[in-house]
C-alpha cells in the first residue's frame, strides 16, 4: 500500500527549521535585553534652593504727640526729637507729609524739621543741624514737609540703611506777629512714606 504523503505535514527537516528559527529569535531577544541593561546611568540632585523676600519697616518714636502744647501764646514754641528707624532688611527712602484738622491756626504755626541737631530742645535746636523744612504746620489736605511720595529717588527724600536710625528735631512756634484768634485749636498728623531704594531709581 503506497505511503500517504502530505506537503503540509511536518517533516523532520521542517521541524528542525522551525526550531532553529525560534532559537535564533530567543538569542536575539536575550542579546538586545542584555545590551539595554548594560547602559550606565546616574542622577544628582541639588537641593536647598531657598528664597526669602526682604522687608522695609519704618517706625517712629514716639508714635504719637511728639510735639504738643496747650494754651499757646504768641512767642511760644515746643521742640522734641522724633526717632525714625528702619527695622527691615532692605534700605529705604522716606518722605514726610502733614495733615491738620484746621487751616487758619495751622497756617500761623511755623513748623521746622531739622536733622543732625546736637540738642533738640527749645533753647538749642536752632544752633546747628540741617533744616529739612520750615513753613506752615500743614493744612487739612496733605502738605509735603520733605521728600516726595512719588515712587523713585526724589529731591528731599531721606534714606535709611537696614537697621539704621535717624533723629529728626521738630519745632513748632507761634510767632509774636501771629494774628490767630484766641481759643483756636488744630491737630497735626505726620505721616512718613517709605519705599525700597534697591531697583527703584
Amino acid at each position: 500500500m503506497p505511503e500517504n504523503t502530505n506537503e503540509n505535514s511536518p517533516t523532520p527537516k521542517r521541524i528542525r527549521r522551525v526550531a532553529l528559527s525560534a532559537a535564533i529569535l530567543i538569542v536575539t531577544t536575550v542579546s538586545l535585553t542584555a545590551t539595554s541593561l548594560a547602559l550606565f546611568t546616574d542622577t544628582e540632585t541639588v537641593g536647598g534652593n531657598g528664597f526669602t523676600t526682604g522687608t522695609i519697616d519704618l517706625t517712629a518714636s514716639p508714635a504719637t504727640a511728639v510735639v504738643t502744647m496747650p494754651a499757646m501764646a504768641p512767642g511760644d514754641q515746643v521742640t522734641a526729637p522724633l526717632t525714625v528707624t528702619n527695622t527691615g532688611t532692605l534700605a529705604l527712602r522716606y518722605a514726610m507729609t502733614s495733615q491738620t484738622t484746621e487751616d487758619a491756626l495751622a497756617a500761623e504755626l511755623v513748623f521746622t524739621v531739622k536733622s543732625g541737631v546736637t540738642a533738640c530742645d527749645d533753647a538749642d535746636w536752632g544752633t546747628d543741624g540741617t533744616t529739612l523744612y520750615s513753613g506752615a504746620l500743614g493744612s487739612s489736605g496733605d502738605s509735603v514737609i520733605f521728600g516726595d511720595v512719588t515712587p523713585g529717588d526724589d529731591t528731599g527724600d531721606r534714606t535709611l540703611a537696614a537697621a539704621a536710625t535717624e533723629d529728626l528735631c521738630l519745632n513748632v512756634t507761634l510767632p509774636l506777629v501771629a494774628t490767630a484768634g484766641q481759643g483756636m485749636t488744630t491737630a497735626a498728623t505726620f505721616t512718613l512714606h517709605a519705599e525700597q531704594t534697591k531697583n527703584n531709581a
